[in-house]
């Protein structure tokens, strides 16, 4: 039987915590990446943000409207610019991703964008209308 090439739990242990070299690291990526498994695949390139791979997988996921994967990519040292976020955004809502869409306009601060997809959102995310005044400590005590 012919061995995979994906690793198990504690072989993507040893490769990102491991002494492995980056050139390991970036072969089991993109093998990681072939099989569709890319949120295993960008966590070999944490520290290394410049790197080739991550502006692929930013660029992918900006395309996708991924917003997650997105945020993936700037937690493992990327720059991603609000642009790029916005841009993800409108892929997001393209594709019904509110949730992918949402999370972009947290991450820029977009309010009224939030607002206007919210009508596709759970209502626990729904955003506080901009006509309520929020309760005041002695309207809560009465």
């Amino acid at each position: 039987m012919a061995r995979s090439k994906i690793p198990n739990a504690l072989q993507m242990q040893h490769l990102k915590y491991g002494e492995v070299s980056d050139a390991q690291r970036d072969a089991v990526a993109k093998d990681l990446r072939a099989a569709g498994r890319r949120a295993e695949a960008v966590l070999l390139f944490e520290g290394r943000g410049d790197h080739a791979f991550l502006r692929e997988e930013a660029l992918w996921a900006v395309a996708e409207g991924n917003g997650f994967h997105l945020l993936s990519v700037l937690r493992l040292g990327r720059e991603v610019s609000p642009e790029e976020f916005r841009a993800c955004a409108k892929a997001a809502e393209a594709a019904g991703r509110w949730l992918d869409a949402r999370t972009c306009y947290l991450e820029i601060g977009d309010e009224d964008a939030i607002r206007a997809i919210a009508e596709h959102l759970p209502e626990s995310l729904q955003p506080e209308s901009a006509e309520e005044e929020p309760e005041t400590a002695a309207e809560e005590d009465a």
